[in-house]
């Protein structure tokens, strides 16, 4: 005998969507969540690699300190990115016939990163643009000893950078206390979701429109190509916060991995053994 519809043995088709932010319900504190508060960051720092500093011998005004400086314009750039995306995932299918039943079945073969697309504002200096377009010279550079006639592009561990995005909620304050022992004062971690995303380069940017008429601010979009993400989530309900495991700093589930995650965050090994588990551990702040 088939089942009632999920939406009938659950209950919920009598709860109006806009109840969800009630806590009455027995759905509890479920806020919708908002896309204008997020943060965009790109590390050019990588040890086996002089992108950093080839990007910081391009700024006109030498305000990164020059090739030897640790200035890094990703985090400086972070408070330009006027509009991102939280990166999508897609499965390649095939499809197999069947011979006598007459069904077509099909599984997934490959899964595949569509691109990511990144708006800047621009400054008066044009920095932005300095640092995308040094980018792409790094890796395939056009001036110097380089002709048309002969290109040497770059190895690619050289010019792939890591990347997150984050998006957040917008509970960052807590109660003001004068004892809070931080220096942020009422400031506290926000539910959120982070795309830490590996191995990004840029592969084309956009050509920014400029007419005469009313002034807007110019933006420059900027198209990126990366091999994976992983991703990491906080969780804040009133006064206990919830972190997942950093997925980049998790190798196995091993006795030794569990202790030194411990001895890492200064913990029992049991929440060593959890956090390497893949699982949660609440922590409730007084």
């Amino acid at each position: 005998m088939a089942q009632r519809a999920e939406a009938f043995r659950s209950g919920r088709f009598y709860l109006p969507t806009v109840e969800l932010t009630d806590t009455s319900t027995k759905f509890g504190n479920i806020s919708p969540a908002f896309n204008n508060s997020y943060d965009v960051s790109i590390n050019f720092k990588k040890p086996q690699s002089d992108l950093n500093a080839f990007i910081n011998r391009h700024g006109f005004y030498d305000q990164n300190g020059g090739e030897d400086s640790p200035y890094n314009a990703g985090s400086y750039l972070a408070l330009f990115c006027s509009e991102a995306v939280l990166p999508g995932s897609d499965i390649a299918t095939a499809q197999v016939d069947g011979l006598r039943q007459g069904i077509s079945q099909k599984y997934a073969t490959y899964r595949r990163f569509p691109d990511i697309l990144l708006t800047y504002y621009l400054q008066t200096d044009y920095y932005t643009n300095d640092v995308f377009n040094a980018w792409m010279e790094y890796i395939s550079p056009t001036s110097g000893r380089e002709t048309a006639a002969y290109k040497r592009m770059k190895y690619p561990d050289t010019y792939k950078c890591d990347m997150e995005i984050t998006a957040f909620s917008r509970d960052i304050n807590d109660e003001f206390a004068k004892l809070n022992s931080t220096n942020r004062f009422n400031n506290q971690l926000p539910s959120s979701i982070t795309y830490k995303i590996q191995n990004v380069f840029p592969s084309s940017i956009v050509a920014a429109p400029l007419a005469y008429g009313r002034a807007e601010l110019i933006k420059t979009t900027i198209t990126f190509k990366y091999d994976q993400y992983f991703i990491d989530r906080t969780s804040r309900v009133d006064n206990a916060f919830s972190e997942s495991r950093p997925f980049d700093r998790i190798l196995s589930n091993s006795p030794e991995e569990a202790a030194a995650i411990a001895e890492d965050a200064g913990r029992s090994l049991e929440f060593g053994e959890t956090i390497a588990s893949g699982g949660f551990v609440e922590t409730v702040i007084e």
